[in-house]
């Protein structure tokens, strides 16, 4: 069985796709919830506690990890913070925290997995990352959020040149309602959920759909895919 490492795994996306993953592979889940992550165990998933906003530790971290249990085939990257508000309630440390979690961290978790110490080169390797329909279609009050994913976009087309053949794609889902979500129920009220559940053709999706498509992409049958970043909304971004 493949090692493959879900980083945001206690919850949401993260946490379907490790579960979802289990099943073929060797999954280590990371995230900084150790009480979510000891959670993943009666899957057979390993429990990796690690603050993705520790930028300096990621590269030692994955060599570490690779060293213990071996390379890894795949990393999927599902962590990320939002932020709802008007612009001019923007605070200066929580921007640089979503542009630190969104954008950054992806970039070094790429960076350490390059290493040929950490990946297997055999195995088909890949990186996935989880960007979302607020970088393609613009909403008032997550302005900032929807540039950090933009900017995840473009680091996964530029990966996808420099990193081959290691293969080096993005997710984008449409709304869901996850954990996150819900802690920004003052926002997405059920009237929100049922206005978005109207405009989008397929109406709202499940995490299981999207870690669906992730397992895909790591798989040998998407061996010839690399650069795309792959909408997965029921229509909601036509």
């Amino acid at each position: 069985m493949a090692n493959i490492l879900v980083v945001g795994a206690s919850s949401g996306i993260g946490r379907a796709t490790a579960v979802r993953l289990a099943s073929e592979h060797r999954v280590f889940a990371m995230a900084r919830r150790a009480d979510r992550l000891g959670e993943l165990e009666a899957e057979g998933i390993v429990p990796v506690p690690f603050d993705v906003r520790d930028l300096e530790a990621i590269v030692p971290t994955l060599k570490t990890l690779a060293k213990e249990h071996g390379p890894f085939a795949s990393l999927v990257y599902c962590a990320g913070v939002q932020s709802i508000k008007p612009i001019r309630m923007l605070k200066v440390d929580e921007t640089e925290e979503l542009y630190r979690v969104n954008a950054v961290a992806p970039l070094f978790f790429a960076k350490a997995f390059a290493s040929r110490s950490v990946h297997d080169p055999d195995t088909l390797p890949s990186l996935t990352f989880v960007s979302s329909i607020a970088a393609q279609r613009a909403e008032k009050g997550i302005v900032a959020y929807g540039a950090t994913k933009a900017a995840l976009d473009q680091t996964v087309r530029g990966l996808a040149k420099e990193l081959a053949p290691i293969r080096v794609n993005a997710v984008v889902p449409g709304f869901l309602r996850t954990e996150m979500t819900e802690r920004f129920a003052h926002v997405y009220d059920e009237a929100f959920i049922e206005r978005i559940r109207s405009e989008y053709p397929l109406g709202l999706g499940e995490v299981e759909d999207v870690a669906e498509l992730i397992a895909f992409l790591i798989g040998p049958k998407a061996r010839y895919l690399t650069g795309e970043v792959i909408r997965i909304d029921g229509g909601g971004a036509l």
